[in-house]
Protein backbone atom coordinates (compact mmCIF):
# COMPACT_ATOMS: atom_id res chain seq x y z
CA UNK A 1 0.00 0.00 0.00
CA UNK A 2 1.44 3.26 -1.32
CA UNK A 3 1.86 6.63 1.36
CA UNK A 4 -0.62 8.44 -1.71
CA UNK A 5 -3.82 5.65 -1.09
CA UNK A 6 -3.71 6.21 2.41
CA UNK A 7 -3.86 10.23 2.14
CA UNK A 8 -7.36 11.85 1.65
CA UNK A 9 -7.52 13.83 -1.81
CA UNK A 10 -7.08 16.84 -1.63
CA UNK A 11 -9.49 17.86 -3.86
CA UNK A 12 -11.89 15.43 -1.69
CA UNK A 13 -11.22 17.20 1.45
CA UNK A 14 -12.00 20.65 -0.43
CA UNK A 15 -15.31 19.14 -1.69
CA UNK A 16 -16.60 17.85 1.49
CA UNK A 17 -15.77 21.01 3.45
CA UNK A 18 -17.75 22.68 0.53
CA UNK A 19 -20.67 20.83 1.18
CA UNK A 20 -20.34 20.95 4.88
CA UNK A 21 -20.18 24.93 4.36
CA UNK A 22 -23.41 24.70 2.46
CA UNK A 23 -25.46 22.62 4.72
CA UNK A 24 -24.75 24.80 7.69
CA UNK A 25 -25.15 27.84 5.77
CA UNK A 26 -29.01 26.09 4.53
CA UNK A 27 -29.17 25.21 8.07
CA UNK A 28 -28.78 28.92 9.60
CA UNK A 29 -30.91 30.60 6.68
CA UNK A 30 -33.79 27.95 8.00
CA UNK A 31 -32.98 29.02 11.91
CA UNK A 32 -33.23 32.50 11.30
CA UNK A 33 -36.58 31.78 9.16
CA UNK A 34 -38.08 30.05 11.94
CA UNK A 35 -36.19 29.79 14.93
CA UNK A 36 -36.83 27.28 17.83
CA UNK A 37 -39.01 28.30 20.27
CA UNK A 38 -36.73 26.94 23.03
CA UNK A 39 -33.89 29.89 21.04
CA UNK A 40 -36.03 32.56 20.60
CA UNK A 41 -37.37 32.16 24.75
CA UNK A 42 -33.54 31.76 25.65
CA UNK A 43 -32.77 35.55 24.24
CA UNK A 44 -35.56 37.43 24.62
CA UNK A 45 -36.04 36.38 28.83
CA UNK A 46 -33.84 39.04 29.47
CA UNK A 47 -34.26 42.45 30.40
CA UNK A 48 -37.79 43.77 28.54
CA UNK A 49 -36.13 47.17 28.26
CA UNK A 50 -33.55 46.39 25.31
CA UNK A 51 -35.07 45.05 22.53
CA UNK A 52 -34.29 42.22 20.64
CA UNK A 53 -32.61 43.80 17.62
CA UNK A 54 -34.33 41.52 15.02
CA UNK A 55 -33.49 43.58 12.07
CA UNK A 56 -30.79 42.67 10.35
CA UNK A 57 -28.29 44.59 8.67
CA UNK A 58 -28.64 44.09 4.93
CA UNK A 59 -25.20 46.06 3.81
CA UNK A 60 -26.70 49.42 3.56
CA UNK A 61 -24.50 51.46 5.44
CA UNK A 62 -25.77 54.39 6.33
CA UNK A 63 -27.83 52.78 8.79
CA UNK A 64 -25.28 50.89 10.29
CA UNK A 65 -24.24 52.74 13.18
CA UNK A 66 -27.77 53.04 14.53
CA UNK A 67 -28.67 49.42 13.69
CA UNK A 68 -24.86 48.51 15.57
CA UNK A 69 -25.33 50.63 19.02
CA UNK A 70 -28.80 48.51 19.32
CA UNK A 71 -26.95 45.16 18.41
CA UNK A 72 -24.02 46.04 20.97
CA UNK A 73 -26.70 47.09 23.73
CA UNK A 74 -28.77 43.95 23.02
CA UNK A 75 -25.55 41.67 23.51
CA UNK A 76 -24.34 42.94 26.61
CA UNK A 77 -27.65 42.96 28.44
CA UNK A 78 -28.41 39.65 27.11
CA UNK A 79 -24.72 38.39 27.73
CA UNK A 80 -25.52 36.23 30.50
CA UNK A 81 -27.76 34.13 28.60
CA UNK A 82 -25.04 33.02 25.46
CA UNK A 83 -23.14 30.03 26.65
CA UNK A 84 -19.96 30.82 24.51
CA UNK A 85 -18.40 32.62 21.47
CA UNK A 86 -20.08 30.58 19.07
CA UNK A 87 -23.56 31.66 20.32
CA UNK A 88 -22.78 35.14 20.45
CA UNK A 89 -21.21 35.31 16.59
CA UNK A 90 -24.10 33.56 15.78
CA UNK A 91 -26.24 35.80 16.90
CA UNK A 92 -24.60 38.71 15.33
CA UNK A 93 -23.77 37.24 12.00
CA UNK A 94 -27.16 35.76 11.41
CA UNK A 95 -28.19 39.33 11.89
CA UNK A 96 -26.06 40.45 8.59
CA UNK A 97 -27.54 39.63 5.19
CA UNK A 98 -27.97 41.23 1.57
CA UNK A 99 -24.85 40.66 -0.90
CA UNK A 100 -22.40 42.43 0.79
CA UNK A 101 -23.24 41.64 4.32
CA UNK A 102 -24.28 38.59 3.59
CA UNK A 103 -21.39 37.51 2.06
CA UNK A 104 -18.73 38.79 4.58
CA UNK A 105 -21.44 36.43 7.49
CA UNK A 106 -20.63 33.51 4.68
CA UNK A 107 -16.93 33.85 4.70
CA UNK A 108 -16.68 34.37 8.45
CA UNK A 109 -18.23 31.13 9.24
CA UNK A 110 -16.36 29.27 6.76
CA UNK A 111 -13.18 30.80 8.73
CA UNK A 112 -14.28 29.80 11.79
CA UNK A 113 -16.36 26.50 10.96
CA UNK A 114 -12.87 25.44 9.21
CA UNK A 115 -10.18 26.48 11.98
CA UNK A 116 -12.75 25.28 14.69
CA UNK A 117 -12.56 28.40 16.67
CA UNK A 118 -14.91 30.90 16.95
CA UNK A 119 -14.11 34.48 17.70
CA UNK A 120 -14.44 36.18 20.99
CA UNK A 121 -17.37 39.11 21.08
CA UNK A 122 -14.60 41.61 21.34
CA UNK A 123 -12.53 40.82 18.29
CA UNK A 124 -15.58 40.16 16.29
CA UNK A 125 -16.96 43.80 17.72
CA UNK A 126 -13.42 45.06 15.79
CA UNK A 127 -13.57 43.07 12.56
CA UNK A 128 -17.27 44.43 12.19
CA UNK A 129 -16.77 47.60 13.09
CA UNK A 130 -13.57 48.06 10.53
CA UNK A 131 -15.11 46.55 7.94
CA UNK A 132 -18.52 48.70 7.97
CA UNK A 133 -18.61 51.31 10.46
CA UNK A 134 -15.55 53.97 9.59
CA UNK A 135 -16.92 54.66 5.84
CA UNK A 136 -20.54 54.07 6.90
CA UNK A 137 -20.64 57.16 9.40
CA UNK A 138 -18.18 59.20 7.26
CA UNK A 139 -20.72 58.24 4.06
CA UNK A 140 -23.83 58.80 6.27
CA UNK A 141 -22.72 62.18 7.31
CA UNK A 142 -21.48 63.73 3.81
CA UNK A 143 -24.99 62.40 2.24
CA UNK A 144 -26.93 64.20 5.11
CA UNK A 145 -24.69 67.35 5.52
CA UNK A 146 -25.30 68.08 1.76
CA UNK A 147 -28.72 67.97 1.86
CA UNK A 148 -29.12 69.39 5.48
CA UNK A 149 -31.22 72.79 4.89
CA UNK A 150 -32.02 74.89 8.02
CA UNK A 151 -35.41 76.10 6.87
CA UNK A 152 -37.31 76.65 10.04
CA UNK A 153 -35.20 75.35 12.40
CA UNK A 154 -33.17 77.68 15.38
CA UNK A 155 -30.12 78.86 14.19
CA UNK A 156 -28.17 77.68 17.30
CA UNK A 157 -29.80 73.79 16.78
CA UNK A 158 -28.88 74.16 13.20
CA UNK A 159 -25.12 75.12 13.98
CA UNK A 160 -25.00 72.81 16.75
CA UNK A 161 -26.36 69.56 14.18
CA UNK A 162 -24.16 70.83 11.39
CA UNK A 163 -21.27 70.69 13.35
CA UNK A 164 -21.76 67.01 14.38
CA UNK A 165 -22.24 66.59 10.76
CA UNK A 166 -19.18 67.80 9.50
CA UNK A 167 -17.44 66.27 12.61
CA UNK A 168 -18.93 63.06 11.86
CA UNK A 169 -17.92 63.26 8.18
CA UNK A 170 -14.11 64.30 8.63
CA UNK A 171 -14.93 67.54 6.64
CA UNK A 172 -12.16 69.85 6.65
CA UNK A 173 -12.80 73.25 7.38
CA UNK A 174 -12.98 75.43 4.44
CA UNK A 175 -15.37 72.56 2.99
CA UNK A 176 -17.40 73.26 5.97
CA UNK A 177 -17.41 76.56 6.23
CA UNK A 178 -18.70 76.47 2.55
CA UNK A 179 -21.09 74.09 2.94
CA UNK A 180 -22.62 75.84 6.06
CA UNK A 181 -23.00 79.16 4.02
CA UNK A 182 -25.07 77.48 1.19
CA UNK A 183 -27.25 75.36 3.70
CA UNK A 184 -28.22 78.30 6.22
CA UNK A 185 -31.40 80.43 5.78
CA UNK A 186 -30.23 82.94 3.19
CA UNK A 187 -32.03 85.73 5.41
CA UNK A 188 -29.10 84.72 7.92
CA UNK A 189 -26.54 83.71 5.45
CA UNK A 190 -26.40 87.81 4.56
Amino acid sequence: MSLQSTQPDVNTLLHNMCAQVLVLTAQLAEFQANPPEAVEQKFNKKVKIVANPSTTFKGDRAPFAEWWIKLEIWIKANWDVFANDFEIATAVLSRLKGPVAGQYTHVQLQECYTAGHWRTWDKLKVEIEKYFKPQAERDWAHQQIHTFKQGNMRTDDFVTRFLALSIQGGLENEHAVELLEHNVSPAIAQ
